[in-house]
């Protein structure tokens, strides 16, 4: 069977011309993220989920998980929002043991969602702002970009498919990823990508405690974020 992962290559996405997302749509659609080897990112993971719901989405939210996440953890993260999905984890054959990034493969069970069309991931980090179900309109793969040929990882748009996840796995003793994890795997097979707004997945480093960075924290950071 031939598997095609650059699919919607030759499709051309203005930003600025999606409308609202029709959140009754027939296609299923979810976000979704990844927790394993350990229990570090659940607070994250929490949050992620009602910053979602909070941005004013009703997609399903989908967390991956393997047997590492404990059985109160997990009640906490349902009790969040998430609708789990145990997984088994997939090794990076060139990763140390024990490394940080030695498991970080499993995110390419992302692509055995395959009940839903679409997937926005979003790495258990990240704090959603505003509602991203804009998103949702995008092709495969669609993330910010690193610099000017590379993606992130972080928030990416993805379309499930049993095919395209037989091929990452299968690849992964040949492919070599520039970054010794899943970014830099994912970036040497999806080549063509669609680019997102900077916006869109934003790193903000706070420096100093003064008083503009403090005050800058309470603005993004408040019960109900700043405009703009």
């Amino acid at each position: 069977m031939h598997c095609n992962p650059y699919t919607g290559i030759h499709e051309v996405f203005n930003a600025s011309d999606l409308t609202a997302v029709d959140a009754g749509s027939q296609r299923r659609e979810a976000y979704a993220t990844v927790l394993h080897s350990s229990d570090r990112y659940l607070c994250g993971a929490i949050v992620l989920a009602q910053s979602i719901r909070r941005s004013g989405s009703t997609r399903d939210m989908v967390l991956l998980h393997d047997h590492t996440v404990s059985k109160p953890a997990l009640r906490a993260l349902v009790a969040a929002g998430w609708i789990p999905r145990r997984i088994r984890r997939i090794r990076n054959p060139r990763a140390e043991r024990g490394s940080y990034n030695e498991y970080n493969y499993s995110k390419f069970r992302l692509w055995q969602l395959t009940e839903y069309f679409r997937v926005v991931f979003i790495d258990a980090d990240i704090l959603v702002l505003r509602s991203l179900d804009a998103l949702f309109r995008f092709p495969q793969i669609s993330a910010v970009g690193n610099d000017g040929s590379l993606f992130n990882s972080g928030i990416m748009v993805l379309e499930p498919s049993a095919c395209t996840f037989e091929a990452l796995v299968r690849g992964r003793r040949t492919i070599r990823s520039y970054n010794g994890g899943d970014q830099g795997y994912l970036n040497e097979v999806f080549v063509w990508w669609h680019r997102l707004p900077r916006r869109v997945n934003y790193l903000k480093n706070f420096w100093a405690n003064t008083t503009g960075e403090r005050a800058l924290k309470e603005r993004l950071f408040r019960a109900e974020p700043a405009e703009g």
